[in-house]
C-alpha cells in the first residue's frame, strides 16, 4: 500500500488497468518527488505525469476524461517534448485532427535529452507514454527531422497553431545571484548543460560547475563530468548544493553521491571571472576571492526558443490571411519550469482549446468561508 502511493498519484486507475491487462495504458511515477516537493512548499500538488492531480475539483479535470472537440479545427504542435507531446495527445483524444512536428529525429525533447542522465532513465517514461498513446491515433500524425519555418507555419493550413520548441541553458552566469554576464564566460572555455548534454566536453583536466539553478542540474553536471574522468569543483551560492531538492527530499542524496566519486563542494560562494583557463571566485561570507584551474560549466538558468513566435506575431495580417486563429507558446518556450510545468501547460492548452475564457475571472473554483466572528 505504502509504495503504491506514488504510482497512484501517476496513475489513479492503475489497479483498474492491470486488472483489465491495460498494462500499456498506464502513466508509470517516474520518481521525481515532485509531488512530496509541491506539498512541503504548501502548494497545490503536482505530478509530473499526471497533470489533473491536484485540479480534479479545482477544475473539474478527470484524469483520463475530456471534453470532445467543439469545431472541426487542425491544430498544428510545433515541437514534440513533454508540453507538445502532451498537448497532441490530449486534443487526439478530443478527436481534433493535429499534426506534431519535431526538428529531432526523436522525439521527447528534453525528456530524451535528460533521461540519459545518471539514474533518470526513469524519467523518459514522460515521452514513452505520450508516444505509445499517440500511436494508434489516426486523427495523430508526428513528424520527425521537420523543423518548420515561419512561412511554412503560416502555408500549413492549420487552424490552431501551438508552439512547444522548449528553451536553452544559457552559458554566461546571468541567473538568481548574478545578473551581469561572467567576465569571460563568452570564451571557448565556457560550456553550459547543453554543450555536456550533446557530448561537447572541455579538454580533459579541471572543471567548476557553477550553480545557480539549485534544482538537479547543477549536480547532474558534476556528476557526468566525474564520471568522465575531470576534477569537479561545483560553486553554488546556496547553502548547500541542490538546495531547491530539500523540498524533493533529495539533497542529501545528492551530496553524499558527489562527495563519493571526489567532488569539491564550495557553498555560499560566486564565480567573479573566467580568464586563461582559471575561475576566479568569491567567497560570500567572508569577502575572500580563490581560484581553481580548468573549464567552467554556468548552471543558472534557461531563455525560451520564441524566435520562430516572435517572427510569426510580427505580422498580424500574415496570420489572419493564413487562417490561423490562434497562435500559443506552451511549455518552456512559453516560460521554462520544470518538466511537470510543461506537461501540465500542454493538457491545459488542450483543454482549453476553442473555449472562451474569462480574462479577469478565477481560472479554478474556490471555496467560500464565513470570516465574521461568531460565523
Amino acid at each position: 500500500m505504502i509504495c503504491a502511493a506514488r504510482p497512484s498519484i501517476a496513475d489513479p486507475f492503475l489497479p483498474k488497468k492491470i486488472k483489465e491487462g491495460r498494462v500499456e495504458d498506464i502513466r508509470e511515477c517516474i520518481g521525481c518527488n515532485i509531488c512530496a516537493a509541491w506539498n512541503n512548499i504548501s502548494a497545490p500538488i503536482r505530478c509530473t505525469q499526471n497533470p489533473t492531480m491536484g485540479e480534479e475539483w479545482r477544475k473539474g479535470w478527470h484524469p483520463e476524461k475530456i471534453a470532445p472537440k467543439s469545431t472541426d479545427s487542425h491544430v498544428l504542435v510545433v515541437g514534440a517534448g513533454p508540453a507538445g507531446l502532451e498537448a497532441a495527445h490530449q486534443l487526439g483524444k478530443r478527436g481534433y485532427r493535429v499534426t506534431l512536428a519535431e526538428t529531432a529525429a526523436q522525439a521527447g525533447g528534453r525528456v530524451s535529452r535528460e533521461s540519459a542522465l545518471p539514474n533518470l532513465n526513469a524519467w523518459a517514461r514522460v515521452r514513452d507514454y505520450r508516444l505509445g498513446q499517440i500511436a494508434p491515433m489516426v486523427n495523430v500524425d508526428l513528424y520527425l527531422n521537420s523543423e518548420l519555418s515561419a512561412n511554412q507555419i503560416l502555408e500549413f493550413g492549420a487552424d490552431h497553431v501551438a508552439l512547444a520548441t522548449g528553451a536553452t541553458w544559457r552559458r554566461d552566469g546571468v541567473g538568481r545571484h548574478l545578473r551581469k554576464p561572467i567576465p569571460g564566460a563568452d570564451s571557448s572555455n565556457s560550456f553550459s548543460p547543453d554543450d555536456i548534454m550533446d557530448g561537447k566536453l572541455p579538454e580533459k583536466g579541471s572543471v567548476v560547475v557553477y550553480d545557480d539553478d539549485h534544482y538537479y542540474m547543477g549536480g547532474m553536471m558534476a556528476e557526468v563530468l566525474a564520471g568522465e574522468g575531470y576534477q569537479v569543483t561545483l560553486v553554488t551560492p546556496g547553502l548547500c548544493v541542490s538546495s531547491w531538492t530539500e523540498h524533493s527530499l533529495e539533497q542529501e542524496h545528492i551530496e553524499k553521491r558527489l562527495v563519493g566519486i571526489g567532488v569539491e563542494i564550495l557553498p555560499r560562494h560566486s564565480v567573479l571571472s573566467l580568464s586563461d583557463a582559471v575561475v576566479q571566485l568569491k567567497n560570500l561570507v567572508t569577502g575572500e576571492t580563490l581560484q581553481r584551474p580548468g573549464s567552467l560549466v554556468p548552471v543558472t538558468m534557461r531563455l525560451p526558443n520564441d524566435a520562430l513566435y516572435d517572427k510569426l506575431v510580427a505580422d498580424q495580417g500574415k496570420l489572419d490571411a493564413a487562417g490561423i486563429k490562434s497562435l500559443r507558446r506552451i511549455g518552456d518556450c512559453f516560460g521554462p519550469g520544470t518538466i511537470a510545468a510543461a506537461v501540465y501547460e500542454g493538457h491545459r492548452y488542450a483543454r482549453e482549446l476553442d473555449t472562451e475564457a474569462n480574462p479577469d475571472g478565477v481560472p479554478f473554483k474556490t471555496v467560500k468561508y464565513d470570516l465574521e466572528l461568531g460565523g
